[in-house]
Order: C-alpha cells, then structure tokens, then sequence
C-alpha cells in the first residue's frame, strides 16, 4: 500500500492530534504530500516551527487592559505553525510574579483554534507596583517563548455612590431597599467585592453587610423594627460606611403606629407565619364601628384575645392583655398580631367600651407552621453548562421551600440569590413554597468558566424534637446540622478566602463549633450558636462554557503504521475550556462517523514446507488480504481459512497430499463506528465536581468509541456541534 497516499489525506489538526497520542515527532503536519517519511510519519512534511503571539489581557468586562485588580484578569496567547494555522493540544505555561494562575502549575491546552487563556489575580489585595508575565508554548518538542507582558497591580480608593432608598416614607414596622454604588474615587469605575456596612439610630438591615457585586451594586433591606422588637419612629438616619471609605447617609419618615379595630371588616382569610418565619413577621385584622348606620370615630373599643397558640401577642409585641384603643375617622380599629413559633388558630373579641353588649368575633385568622427548615430547602437547574460565549444565554433556578413537617412556607417568603459570574434575579417570593429566578450570562465571567450561585433565606435549623412538644428547646432538643456564618465558595475549596473577596455573610455572634462546609452547604467555621433561627443556604455551580471545544486524550489507536494491533476501540474527552474544568454547553451533540477508504485483492499460493522434524509438509500462503482478517481460501472442493496479519499476509497447513491451484474467497470488510458509551447529547445537568478534579474524574465528558471492520487508511471523524460551532476531527488510522 502506498503510505504517502493514505498519509496525505490527514488534515494537519488530525496528524496533530495522532502524533501527541503516540507521543512521536518533534513538530507539525502541514498536510501537504511531499517531504520524506519523518519518525513513522509516513510521508507528510513536519514543521519545526512553533509560534506564540504576545500576552493580551482582559478585564471581566473583556476589554485589553495593562492593570490587574482584585477582579482578576484573563491572559491570552494563541500558538500557530508557520503557516499561521492555530495548533490545537499544544501546553502553553504561564509565569510571573505579583500573581496567581487559574491552574495550580500554570499551565493550559490551546483550543481547536490555537487559543489558550488562563485567569490571573493578584496574590494580595494589597499589592501594587509594576511587574511582567510570560507564556511558553511546547508542542511534539517544540517550543516557542512569547515577550514578556508587563502590567501594573493598582489597589483601589473606594467612594460610596448615589445611596438611595426605594421610598423614604414609611409605615412604622414596613420596610424599603437601601441602594448604592462602589466606585474607584479616581477612575470612577464601579468596584466589585468591596465591604459596606449598614446602621441606623433605629431600626434593622437584612443584610446589614453587603459586599458589592455585579458592577458595584450594594442592595439590602431597612425595616423600620429595632433589634428590640419595638416598631421605629418619627425621621431615622440610616449610614453606609466601609473600611477607610467616607460614610453616606440619608433620612428616612415613619409614621406613627396605626391605631387597631371593632365589626369584623377584614374581607379575606388571614393566614399569618410563625415567627421569622421569612414572610411578613406580622399580620393585621380590622373592625369597624358603627352608630346608626354611620362610621363612629374616636371611641373606645377594648380589645382581648379569646383564643390564640400560647405565644401569639397583640396591639403590641407581647402582649396579651385587654387593650383600649380609639377609633380613627373611619370609624376602623386596626389590630396588629405578632405570631409566635406555635401553629393554631386566632379569635380577636372587640367590644364597645361604653356598652359590652356591642362586639364582635374575628373570622377565619390562623397561624400556619411555615418558617423554612434547613432539611427543606433544595434548588434545582434547567441546565448547568450554559453558552458562555454569548450574552444572553439563561438558565432556571428553582427553589423549593417547606416547615419541617413538610407544608409549603408561607407565600411571599423570600429567597435571595447572588453570582459569581453573570447575572442573576436578585430574589423571588415563593407561592405555594415554590420561586423561581434567572441565571443569565454576561459580564462578568470568571476566568475559569465556573460560576457559584449562593442562595440564602431566614430560617430554622434542622433538629430532632427530644420533648415532642414541636417547639425548640435550646438545652433539651440536639440540632443535626448546626450552620453559622457562610460566604459564597468562588474558588470550591471549602474554605472562606478574604484575599480573593469571596462573598461573605455574617449574622451569627456564635463561637462553637460548625458541620463541615461543603459545595452545597458552605459554611464558616465556629461561628454557630445553639439557636434556632439561622440564615439557610444553599449553593450550586454553573459553567459558561466555550463552543470551541478542547479535545483529549485520543487514545487506543496505534498511529504508527508498522505496529498496529488493533481497530476495536478509543476514548476521548471533550472540554468546554482549554483549563479542562468544565463540559461544553448543554445540548452540545457529539458523534463519530467512518469512512472506508481500503480496498484489498488478496492472492494465494500453494507450496511445500517442512516442520520443525524436517517432514514436508503443503502451505497455503495469502498476501495482500487485509490485516486483522481471515481469508477463506478454496482448493478444489476443500475450503481453508489463515489468519492474517498486521502485514496484511497469512498461512494455512493443509494435507501433504494437496495439489491445485487456491483461490481467496474475500470480500472487504466495512469500517464503522459508533460512541458506546458517553452522553451523544451533552445534558442539562452534570456533576461539575471542583476544578481539580473535574478533568480526570468526570464521566459526562468521557467518550468511548467502538470500531468494526477497520484497517489502514481508513477514516474515523469526530464531529462536535456546539449550539453556535461545528467542530470537527478526522482520525486516519
């Protein structure tokens, strides 16, 4: 056979790709048919060159920039032959100082078109001055250096921006959002991960610290209810500060208390949640009063409990007592009720304090059992591999909310969400204990195509009810899972890390000790408490994953044409990235196809031989078959069959006594093949693992492909098509 013809129809990506399975040659193929036949090559010319551009940077926003802040950066290179043509598989190892590397060796595979990016952050959040980077390319033994890249790291002097309120009138007990901007004082550029602390003389924050996200947005709750419990007043300053940052204030009005109620007017049920419950941490019913068929304005009505759980208070937080109030112009009286942790149903009794034989009966007021449970709270995807890409690419996080008897939580508990990449709904409120938001991609996106989604809502930890008296008894009942401060897992090693300005959140004053964090549960070490009450959290990755795809480890076929022993099977992997730490997009199909381009036209001879004791004996001799086969022979009426080599030849003993002429009885096999096993569909949901580990030990980029009736010179193409690219990958064995 002639090998430079079966040689020359390889694509140079496909020569590429066999060579550094087999670990031979030092260089390139161009893909032209001529040059000699170079370390079992077999024909093709083998390029030396090896060519690496120099090092752009890019911001998250991934505009070129010569600085690097917290936010990190993405370094670019892209290696090529001589002829310009990107080479895919080749290692590209950058280094320098001042930084770390998205990788722990620095080191990355370029993509199916010469391109390798790895991220780059500043070792310290306090590190300044100029410094220099490089990349080295290697590929088959051939290397290329690129020039050193210099680049300044800046610390950034932070301002607190347009800090406003949604509105700055509210009723006593209500709530409103606090919003502001982090900004660079000298480049007026908003800042990510920056620190801003919230008070005020009265009231309460949920969160009360916010680190700035999402192009420097701060966002967090005023409630206008001290820490106390009391009900807040009159005009209240509420202050932004941060670490050497100048404070920003602004003045909110709240209106005196509402006065509370006579005829039971309220016109729907009242369903109230239990304590903290994640809803509205009060509920209000109304009477009316009347005289002659006319609203009766400022009279006294009393107002008592007649049947509640043992914890429910009225008119004001704690109490239980009768109480008198006034009728407003309207002649309404207004009742507040402040639920405790005891489900039961409500009657409120007004009565006309001039004349008893005048009241009426609340109607249809309960308190449900709905304050979330650590063991209830669960999130789940449409997908987890989106396009990265492109903008606008989305993907649908569900939470599910339930008490820990398994009832929906009340509606209207709010759930909040915050990124590492992209962009997500803030929050949502849940209807019969379900809510839904948005995953979206955009700037920013983590260098390393990963993104952890944090999810956190006000709730009760998990416990085992010692006492069965369905309330929890610090000292008596044993929580299961204690949980405390937490932080968003950017980098997934289980650890808070405040020098890469990781997302924190810390409410809990506690110093014992915790349950381990995990990706799913992140958790800050002895900060719980014996408390019930707890921020619930949960969290989930994502990958913005590239439609180019990076392919490894061909393997299984021998690319030298002088040992070949087999054509049965292969694996290879398939990468969203060239770091390996993440799948192509979901939905990204992935095929093989075979091409038979070998035709074979056998002979056979008939001639003597000797055993090894010298007796002679008759040989059936087939050259030119085609290898790994079985040639059937017929002499006569008698039918042989000889196995045939890697060489393409095979022998047969027949009786001494033979004689004739042999004819092969062949007929070409047929190449195929066919993905057994692996997804040919990249799924929704994939098991993302950590960076890390993700490369070696994930199955949903694993493919195995079984071959049938294959030989020399015969063609085997890997087809990628990605949602925006078809990629493709010829294999000539």
């Amino acid at each position: 056979m002639d090998t430079k013809k079966v040689t020359g129809k390889l694509s140079a990506i496909a020569i590429s790709i066999l060579l550094a399975s087999c670990g031979g040659g030092g260089g390139y193929y161009d893909g032209n048919n001529s040059g000699s036949n170079n370390n079992g090559n077999n024909g093709g010319t083998v390029i030396a060159a090896v060519n690496i551009t120099n090092i752009t940077l890019y911001d998250v926003n991934n505009t070129v920039t010569t600085s690097i802040t917290a936010s990190g950066v993405t370094a670019k290179v892209k290696v090529t032959d001589k002829a310009g043509k990107g080479i895919s598989g080749a290692i590209v190892t950058f280094s320098g100082s001042g930084v770390v590397f998205g990788t722990t060796n620095g080191a990355v595979l370029t993509n199916a078109d010469g391109e390798a990016s790895i991220s780059v952050k500043p070792e310290s959040l306090n590190t300044n001055g100029a410094y220099q980077i490089s990349a080295i390319a290697e590929y088959n033994g051939t290397s290329a250096t690129s020039q050193p890249h210099s680049f300044a790291l800046q610390a950034a002097n932070i301002v607190l921006v347009g800090m406003a309120a949604a509105t700055t009138n509210l009723e006593s007990g209500a709530s409103t959002n606090i919003t502001l901007k982090t900004q660079d004082t000298n480049t007026n550029v908003n800042q990510n991960n920056v620190t801003v602390n919230f008070n005020a003389s009265c009231g309460t924050f949920e969160p009360a610290t916010v680190v700035s996200s999402n192009q420097g947005d701060v966002t967090t709750s005023y409630k206008a209810i001290g820490a106390d419990g009391k009900l807040c007043g009159d005009k209240q300053t509420i202050t932004a500060s941060g670490s050497n940052i100048t404070s920003s204030t602004i003045e909110v009005n709240i209106a005196a208390a509402d006065a509370n109620s006579l005829v039971y007017t309220t016109p729907n049920a009242v369903n109230l949640g239990i304590k903290n419950s994640g809803s509205t941490a009060s509920g209000q019913i109304e009477f009316t009063l009347y005289a002659n068929g006319v609203a009766a304005a400022n009279k006294d009505v009393n107002i008592e409990l007649v049947r509640a759980p043992e914890d429910l208070s009225f008119i004001l937080l704690g109490n239980r007592l009768i109480r008198t109030v006034k009728s407003d112009p309207n002649g309404k009286v207004v009742v507040t009720l402040y639920p405790g942790n005891k489900p039961g149903p409500v009657e409120i009794k007004a009565t006309l304090a001039s004349n008893n034989s005048i009241s009426a009966l609340s109607k249809n007021v309960s308190v449900s059992t709905g304050r979330v449970s650590q063991d209830a709270l669960s999130l789940s995807t449409s997908k987890n591999s989106l396009q990265g890409d492109k903008d606008g690419d989305t993907a649908t996080i569900r939470a599910s909310m339930a008490d820990r008897n398994g009832n929906p939580v009340p509606d209207g508990t709010t759930i909040s969400f915050v990124s590492e990449g992209g962009s997500i709904t803030p929050n949502c409120a849940t209807v019969q204990g379900v809510c839904s938001v948005t995953l979206t991609t955009q700037n920013p996106r983590p260098v390393d195509n990963r993104v952890t989604v944090l999810a956190y809502v006000e709730g009760d930890k998990s416990y085992n009810d010692v006492d069965g008296d369905n309330i929890y008894t610090e000292g008596v009942d044993i929580l299961t899972n204690n949980i405390g401060d937490f932080f968003r897992d950017d980098n997934e090693d289980n650890f808070y890390n405040a020098n890469l300005g990781e997302y924190i959140y810390k409410r809990s004053a506690g110093k014992l000790a915790c349950a381990l964090s995990s990706i799913g549960q992140p958790n800050i070490a002895n900060t719980c408490d014996n408390k019930l009450d707890a921020v619930l959290r949960k969290q989930m990755l994502f990958a913005f994953a590239s439609d180019t795809p990076t392919l490894y480890g061909v393997s299984g076929v021998n690319q030298s044409m002088t040992a070949i022993s087999n054509f049965t099977n292969f694996t290879f992997k398939v990468f969203g990235n060239t770091s390996q730490t993440v799948p192509m997009p979901s939905g990204t199909n992935v095929n093989v196809t075979a091409k038979d381009n070998s035709e074979f036209t056998p002979v056979a001879q008939l001639s003597d031989s000797k055993d090894a004791n010298g007796a002679v004996t008759k040989i059936i001799t087939v050259t030119g078959a085609e290898p790994y086969s079985n040639a059937q022979v017929k002499l006569n009426d008698s039918y042989y069959y000889a196995v045939i080599n890697a060489n393409g030849t095979g022998s047969v003993i027949i009786p001494v006594n033979s004689s004739g002429t042999p004819e092969v009885l062949y007929t070409n096999k047929t190449c195929e093949a066919e993905v057994i096993t692996g997804s040919i569909d990249v799924p929704s949901i994939m098991s993302l693992f950590t960076p890390t580990t993700f490369k070696d030990n994930s199955q949903d980029v694993l493919y195995s492909v079984k071959m049938k009736g294959c030989t020399v010179s015969d063609d085997v193409k890997i087809t990628i098509t990605a949602p925006n690219k078809v990629t493709t990958r010829t294999i000539t064995l």
